[in-house]
């Protein structure tokens, strides 16, 4: 029989044991609804004429009853771009907090396109915000822009520019760099390297004419500013080095044939070699990759081996000389080590290395490059129709 202690002991261990959990089961006290953030999709970074940094913030607004104040322009969707002037980058963003009523949240913030002419005085300055702080994604795509970022995003509101920009890594046949790749790039020794040129170009709907992201070429940066941009054979030889995994396309005129065999890369892959040979120093680039047939409005009959031998030393010694005309370029033009052919020395002659860190640029202007291209026709086509029939 229970005592009257001993029964009111176990309704209290019941109690404690009903009621104690309840200590640890708070709710979502400070819980954010999605309705709560404005989301920046994309920024656009640049210099105006009163020295300031201009930021274009393109937002994505869950609710749109609850859009930006300020200099504005809104579609029928939920994005919205707004410009905030401020004396640096992270100016700009605090004074974005106070227009916006609405939590900021980076964490689907997929590009970022500095203006060219702040670019050309201190990138590297106003990048130093996206770094430091952990807010933004380390897979941003960054880009350099000719054209006012202001104006490019603003004509990014009427497309479906966070599928869009999502997907721009995926792309093999537009350059791209990431946040963490212009980090890197940064603290190197060289501190040089190549980020993507953006613009825009024209796409025609059904219903209307609208403006879409494209790239246009390359930015040079050297110690943290833009110094050259390059287009055409330099930019092909650039991106046989530079950007591994985009497709580059190629085009030759086989000698003593009339038409052009056009071609596109599938793989490619580069290898630095370092020498230092009786106080000369060299450096050898092995590029190997293999290329499929787009088109060929040649009489050649690429399924011949002997032809598919031939072709193969032709558009090899075509992007050996686009590679060539890039690297005499950075070397004796800009003396910009984008290749980072300092850290390929110093893995190899750390001591001989260290000795030219202070007169790097010079030194680096003086490497004599070789370069041996070896490229494989992988895939020649499903059928090979020859309109010219005729001598080979």
């Amino acid at each position: 029989m229970k005592t009257p202690k001993s029964s009111f002991k176990s309704k209290f261990n019941l109690l404690f044991t009903l009621t104690f959990p309840l200590l640890f089961l708070s709710g979502c006290w400070d819980v954010m609804e999605v309705n709560d953030f404005a989301i920046v999709i994309a920024a656009g970074i640049d210099m105006v004429e009163d020295d300031s940094i201009e930021v274009t913030f393109l937002l994505y607004v869950p609710n749109p009853t609850g859009g930006a104040t300020g200099e504005n322009s809104g579609s029928s969707t939920n994005t919205y771009s707004i410009s905030i002037k401020g004396d640096t980058f992270s100016d700009a963003v605090m004074e974005l907090e106070t227009k916006v009523p609405r939590r900021i949240f980076w964490g689907h913030s997929n590009l970022f396109i500095f203006g060219s002419n702040l670019a050309k005085t201190d990138l590297a300055k106003q990048i130093d915000f996206l770094v430091r702080t952990a807010e933004p994604r380390e897979q941003a795509q960054i880009y350099i822009s000719e054209e006012p970022p202001k104006e490019l995003l603003n004509e990014f509101v009427k497309v479906n520019i966070a599928e869009l920009f999502s997907k721009l890594p995926k792309d093999r046949t537009l350059s791209s760099i990431t946040l963490k790749d212009v980090e890197e790039m940064l603290v190197n020794h060289s501190m040089a390297g190549v980020i993507p040129i953006s613009g825009k170009t024209e796409i025609v709907t059904a219903s209307e004419a609208v403006e879409s992201f494209a790239v246009k070429g390359s930015a040079i940066i050297h110690h943290g500013k833009l110094v050259s941009i390059v287009t055409g054979e330099k930019d092909l030889g650039n991106r046989w080095l530079v950007f591994p995994k985009t497709d580059v396309p190629i085009s030759i005129t086989p000698d003593e044939t009339e038409g052009k065999v056009s071609a596109v890369s599938t793989r490619k892959s580069f290898k630095l070699t370092p020498k230092i040979e009786n106080g000369k120093w060299k450096m050898e680039i092995k590029v190997k990759g293999d290329i499929a047939i787009l088109q060929n409005t040649t009489n050649l009959d690429i399924f011949k081996q002997s032809i598919n031998n031939r072709l193969e030393k032709e558009f090899s010694q075509k992007i050996k000389s686009d590679i060539e005309i890039f690297i005499n370029h950075i070397q004796k033009d800009l003396h910009a080590d984008v290749l980072q052919f300092y850290e390929a020395f110093y893995r190899s002659f750390p001591k001989d290395t260290s000795k030219e860190k202070e007169n790097w640029d010079q030194t680096f202007e003086n490497i004599e490059v070789k370069v041996i291209v070896d490229i494989n026709i992988k895939d020649p086509g499903i059928t090979n129709l020859r309109f010219n029939k005729g001598k080979e």
